[in-house]
């Protein structure tokens, strides 16, 4: 049985990975690549600067690149200077935390994996206000590519899949900190245009629905 088949079957079936099967996925998803594909930036992105050219209306980046630049830019997460390689090493740890929440879900139609990683982290928030908030990183791994497909940082308090079979609970931290306020703006922009993304490709349609599944998840907090 394939990866894609045996995920699929714990999505339909609602059933719990044994713990064999959990450590065998776990292995798969921290050495998969992060997708290739060409992603159009998001429009907050327009004007800057990436590697020397002009971030304009249709510019395409590889998806790894675009999700470093919504973790550094837009989301304010990672560090302005964390390069492609450092981002995609956090995400890797991230699966591998022993302490990471994992989840089985179907997106956009297709069976993918959801890790969860609580970490305190120091970052700024359009360098305005600089705190230690409890936050997890959030990495997605879609069985049918056999890749990843988004990275990111998020309150803990989010994390609510609906419909997903929850593999393992993610660890919380027993101290508790404000929760930061998110810049939703860019989000929420990203949400909309993704509305049009039905026939792109499936890494775009994987893009388009995991930024609704964030958006969303940030309207309901509290």
């Amino acid at each position: 049985m394939s990866i894609q088949e045996w995920i699929n079957l714990l999505i339909l079936q609602s059933k719990k990975a044994s713990p064999e099967q959990l450590a065998l996925l776990i292995d798969r998803a921290s050495v998969a690549s992060f997708a290739g594909d060409l992603l159009e930036a998001d429009e907050t992105l327009w004007g800057s600067f990436w590697q020397g050219d002009v971030i304009a209306p249709g510019y395409l980046l590889p998806a790894a690149e675009l999700a470093l630049l919504r973790a550094t830019r837009l989301d304010g997460t990672w560090p302005e200077g964390a390069s492609l390689p450092d981002f995609l090493a956090d995400l890797r740890q991230a699966i591998r935390h022993p302490q990471a929440g994992v989840w089985t879900l179907r997106t956009a139609g297709e069976p993918c994996v959801v890790f969860a990683a609580p970490l305190n982290v120091q970052y700024s928030i359009f360098n305005v206000q600089r705190s230690t908030f409890n936050v997890a990183t959030v990495v997605w791994y879609c069985a049918t590519t056999d890749q990843l497909h988004a990275g990111y940082r998020a309150p803990l308090d989010r994390l609510h899949f609906a419909g997903a079979v929850e593999q393992r609970p993610p660890e919380l931290p027993s101290a508790t900190h404000p929760e930061p306020i998110e810049p939703f703006t860019w989000l929420k922009q990203a949400a909309e245009q993704a509305k049009t993304a039905a026939e792109r490709s499936l890494a775009a349609r994987l893009d388009a629905a995991i930024l609704r599944l964030r958006y969303q998840m940030g309207r309901n907090r509290g």
